[in-house]
């Protein structure tokens, strides 16, 4: 045996340093010399007690030491308990902060969606419903329909209008050519009503037919 487990076994014996160890020792040795002397019956019985009343008080100690250890492992059980119950409210602990966080992304989720929704709100509220718009389109188009029959319309009037003003020019220029020839050189009395059939058959070289500032050229 060592000198370190020597040390370890007295430590135990001995408890918390209260002596234990060398009360042991020195009992030992006063049974052992009680054992062996030859004194007189009345000093045997003294030492006798004396014995007694040491091993009554190392019996206490024993049973102080005994209850001792009895609580510690009691407190090792109770501790042991205290450890299962607290890793097991640490397991529920993560799982609830998992929930948490899982209920705390859907609720963010949620709030995100209302934002949108509320953004999406507002956007069509500023704009009128479809019912309007399509109304308005479809008088819009009715209108464009009514604007390009007219349209229509007048480039026919003013086609008819063109063949027209042509007719007149070319019966205009007819009858100019028809006076030249018919008149003689002698004839000076009449040069006014020439030049004035002279200037008819000159037009303008933009006429109004529409009546809203539209121009042709008749040349």
């Amino acid at each position: 045996m060592g000198d370190e487990e020597i040390i370890r076994r007295r430590l135990m014996i001995d408890g918390d340093g209260t002596g234990d160890a060398r009360v042991m020792m020195m009992f030992m040795k006063s049974f052992i010399k009680w054992c062996s002397t030859d004194d007189s019956p009345q000093e045997c019985q003294n030492q006798f007690d004396r014995l007694l009343t040491q091993l009554a008080s190392i019996e206490h100690s024993s049973l102080k030491w005994k209850a001792i250890v009895d609580m510690n492992q009691e407190e090792i059980k109770h501790y042991e308990l205290l450890r299962d119950e607290t890793s097991r409210s640490v397991e529920d602990a993560y799982v609830a902060i998992g929930i948490a966080k899982q209920e705390l992304e859907e609720a963010r989720q949620v709030r995100r969606n209302r934002l949108e929704y509320d953004a999406l709100a507002r956007l069509i509220k500023e704009h009128p419903p479809r019912s309007d718009t399509a109304n308005k389109l479809a008088h819009l188009t009715q209108h464009l329909h009514s604007l390009k029959s007219k349209r229509d319309q007048l480039e026919e009037k003013l086609s008819l209008r063109r063949k027209q003003l042509h007719v007149l020019v070319t019966a205009l220029h007819q009858l100019q050519q028809t006076l030249l020839h018919d008149n003689s050189p002698s004839q000076d009395e009449e040069p006014t009503l020439v030049d004035e059939i002279i200037d008819l058959t000159k037009a303008p070289a933009t006429i109004d037919l529409t009546g809203s500032g539209a121009a042709m050229d008749t040349t």
